[in-house]
């Protein structure tokens, strides 16, 4: 009895050993700038995991950890784009008269008794410079400005006198009435070296909503000089994810009839065809005919499967161009892949063209993103689970979302290089044997036959003590 047990107990444990997750390396990243990291899983991640949602990839440090991290679809990058343009300027000086306002402005004035009336001449002044009498406030022409205006930005002479600016700002279309818009405090300073410059007013104007801006400073304004006004507006510009896109070649198809199902009483149709098989169940967005310098006008059928004993599904059939126009080749649109993950693909063609034609399949993507929290153990791997746990997947999720809760986290882009092991271990579909069904059958096999022997020798006991 004591020897069965054991034998019990050796096979748990082997049987364990053999059926326990592996953690299998597929990429490695060698050094992170910081903490919260970022990287592009391209197609060829597919080759290694057949699972669509990527639950089988884990992150490891150099000693064995697995690093909190998730994987997501890709989105619109925003960022911000600024520009800028410097508008005209000039001082008013303090009891200035509308014939001086004339003489500074360079504007035809008209003057009766209800209104004042100005037109202005886009001329520079030297009285801008250099002004010989106390200045009132500035005038910022606008008046030729086609855009909105979000902020106005104010240049001057950096002294310690003029190191805080107290601005009012006022618009106006007509010189008369001002209509007040904002008020703020400008910095400009210099203390150890270092200048801190806050010199930017926003405005948020419309589109020609004022012809002119009246700059009233109403503190450090004594002898101020500006030397630049302009008008900056802020977009902001969407861009989409990086395309991952990949090419396959196919080889010409010994069956040069159709793969359409036709009506049996009519004649099968004969066709120039290719077939394609790629190694990876990356989902597929969208695919793409390259023909190359061939001059085409004609039908395409396209068909796809998963494995090689199932029969063709059409995936797109209709007129396909390929055509030279002046430098340029152009192209019809590229056909949808439904997100398909078939390894196998069929092209079919004119019959005419199947002695010149060498078609390549284009398949395109926007890749996933897989974000993980690094620590000091560098460096680290991108792996494949062959056995996952979803206990484990779901801790992870947590502690990634609890870790970057409420932050406002800037990652960091790292790049991996890849360590190419053997797909057949990875493949759900693979033919090939792996080492561990090879160990788990030898030991079943043998564990069998010791306690077949074992049932025997103890027969044959019972039968002598019997006896």
């Amino acid at each position: 009895m004591r020897f069965v047990n054991l034998m019990a107990l050796s096979l748990g444990c082997l049987m364990a050993l053999v059926c326990g997750a592996e953690v299998m390396p597929v990429y490695r990243i060698e050094q992170v700038a910081g903490t919260y990291v970022q990287t592009t899983l391209t197609h060829d991640i597919y080759r290694y995991t057949g699972d669509a949602q990527l639950k089988n990839v884990v992150v490891t440090d150099a000693q064995g950890n697995r690093l909190p991290h998730r994987i997501s679809e890709p989105s619109l990058a925003v960022s911000e784009q600024s520009q800028r343009i410097p508008v005209r300027f000039f001082p008013v000086a303090v009891g200035t008269t509308p014939e001086r306002l004339l003489a500074l402005s360079g504007a035809s004035i008209r003057l009766d008794d209800h209104e004042i009336s100005v037109s202005m001449v886009k001329e520079g002044k030297s009285e801008l410079d250099a002004p010989k009498v106390p200045t009132d406030f500035f005038v910022v022409d606008i008046s030729d400005l086609k855009t909105r205006a979000d902020k106005v930005i104010i240049s001057w002479p950096q002294s310690d006198r003029h190191q805080y600016l107290e601005v009012q700002v006022s618009g106006t279309q007509d010189m008369t009435s001002w209509t007040p818009i904002t008020q703020t405090t400008l910095v400009q300073l210099l203390q150890e070296g270092e200048l801190l410059i806050r010199n930017k007013i926003a405005v948020n104007l419309t589109e020609r909503q004022y012809a002119f801006l009246k700059l009233h400073v109403t503190r450090g304004g004594e002898q101020l000089q500006l030397t630049q006004v302009a008008v900056e507006n802020t977009d902001k510009v969407a861009t989409a994810p990086n395309i991952d896109r990949w090419e396959l070649s196919g080889t010409r198809a010994d069956d040069r009839y159709s793969a359409l199902p036709v009506n049996p009483a009519s004649p099968a149709i004969p066709v120039a065809a290719w077939e394609f098989q790629r190694d990876d169940l990356a989902p597929v967005a969208q695919l793409h005919i390259d023909l190359g310098e061939l001059t085409y006008g004609d039908y395409v059928r396209l068909f796809s499967r998963a494995t090689e004993q199932q029969p063709w599904q059409l995936v797109h059939q209709g007129i396909w161009f390929n055509a030279q126009v002046g430098p340029d080749w152009q192209q019809s649109d590229e056909i949808s892949g439904h997100s398909s993950r078939h390894r196998y693909w069929r092209l079919e063609l004119n019959e005419r063209v199947g002695a010149s034609a060498n078609p390549v399949l284009v398949l395109t993507r926007q890749p996933q993103r897989l974000q993980f929290i690094a620590n000091t153990f560098a460096p680290f791997t991108i792996a494949i689970e062959t056995d996952p746990n979803p206990q484990d997947q779901n801790a992870s999720t947590a502690v990634f979302s609890q870790l970057i809760a409420g932050k406002d986290i800037a990652w960091q882009s790292a790049s991996f290089s890849r360590l190419n092991p053997s797909v057949n271990p990875f493949t759900p579909d693979s033919m090939a044997i792996g080492w561990k069904t090879i160990l788990f059958w030898g030991i079943l096999i043998l564990a069998v036959g010791i306690l077949m022997g074992f049932v025997v020798r103890l027969v044959k006991q019972m039968a002598a003590i019997n006896q």
